[in-house]
C-alpha cells in the first residue's frame, strides 16, 4: 500500500522529484516555501524513509535523500490504490474519465492505443 502524503511531505517529495539528484536536508530546507526548522525537515525526510518513499544514502559526513519512486510511479500507485477500493471499477473509471480534461482524454486514448510497451517510454508521464 502506497502512503498518502501530508502537505509538508508532498512539498518535500516535490523538491526531491524536481532535483533529480540526491539532496541533503539543508538543500531541501533551502528549497521549501515555508519558514521551517532544520529538525522539522529532517523529521519529514526520516518519515518518508520509514514510509518507503525515500532512501537515505551517505553523502560525505551527512546523509542525502532520493525518491524511491518517480512522481509518475507514485501517482499511478495512488490511482491503483483508489481503484482497488472500489467495488465497481466500471462506474469508478467512468466517473474518473468524465472529470478529465480533453487533453488528458486524448493522451489516455493514445497511450491505450500504443499498448503497454510504448506507454511507459517517457518514464515520468509528464506532458
Amino acid at each position: 500500500m502506497t502512503a498518502r502524503l501530508g502537505d509538508l511531505e508532498k512539498e518535500v517529495m516535490d523538491i526531491l522529484w524536481d532535483c533529480r539528484a540526491e539532496v541533503c536536508t539543508r538543500d531541501v530546507l533551502a528549497r521549501t516555501s515555508r519558514e521551517l526548522a532544520y529538525t522539522t525537515v529532517a523529521t519529514v525526510l526520516n518519515n518518508l524513509v520509514r514510509k518507503g518513499l525515500v532512501e537515505r544514502v551517505p553523502a560525505g559526513r551527512t546523509w542525502a535523500y532520493r525518491p524511491v519512486l518517480s512522481r509518475g510511479e507514485y501517482t499511478a500507485a495512488m490511482m491503483t490504490q483508489a481503484l482497488s477500493a472500489s467495488t465497481d471499477h466500471h462506474e469508478s473509471l467512468l466517473h474518473f474519465v468524465g472529470t478529465m480534461s480533453e487533453a488528458d482524454v486524448r493522451l489516455l486514448r493514445g497511450l491505450l492505443a500504443a499498448g503497454p510497451a510504448q506507454a511507459g517510454e517517457d518514464g515520468d508521464g509528464a506532458s
